[in-house]
């Protein structure tokens, strides 16, 4: 009986060791480089059932609180930076970011300087909320080098 009580105990502390791995490796990594991985036009499954990148593009996020974002359209590269504040919940890292001036790159509903992106800390990816409005769904993920 004894033996039995020893066993649970070890097989417990495994399992609970393993999922604290999980969340650090998603809910704190959120500095790097993000690279665009999916873009949804509309939000008919059947109509993005093939995956077409209209342009290639990414965030970096660094530990100072600035970001730049790079885009590559038809030949051209665009690049814009500015700085971004973060909210931290349970499930996700929201980011809003306020570009230094304006330009055709800034994903947001809004005709404004800020955009906003978040991740969800159980999928470990970064998503854009201009799919809110008229722009594409926009999905990022973090490169590893």
């Amino acid at each position: 009986m004894k033996k039995l009580g020893i066993l649970l105990m070890l097989i417990l502390s495994m399992v609970s060791c393993s999922n604290d791995k999980d969340e650090k490796n998603t809910a704190v990594d959120y500095y790097g480089t993000w690279q665009l991985t999916v873009m949804n036009r509309n939000k008919n499954p059947a109509a993005n059932s093939i995956s077409v990148l209209e342009w290639q593009e990414a965030y970096i996020l660094t530990p100072n609180g600035t970001f730049s974002k790079i885009r590559v359209k038809d030949g051209k590269t665009t690049k814009e930076s500015g700085t971004f504040v973060m909210n931290k919940t349970l499930e996700q890292t929201q980011f809003e970011l306020t570009y230094a001036t304006q330009n055709e790159i800034i994903g947001s509903c809004n005709s404004n300087l800020k955009e906003n992106l978040y991740i969800i800390h159980s999928v470990g990816k970064l998503f854009s909320t201009w799919g809110n409005c008229d722009g594409p769904l926009l999905t990022y993920e973090r490169m590893i080098y």
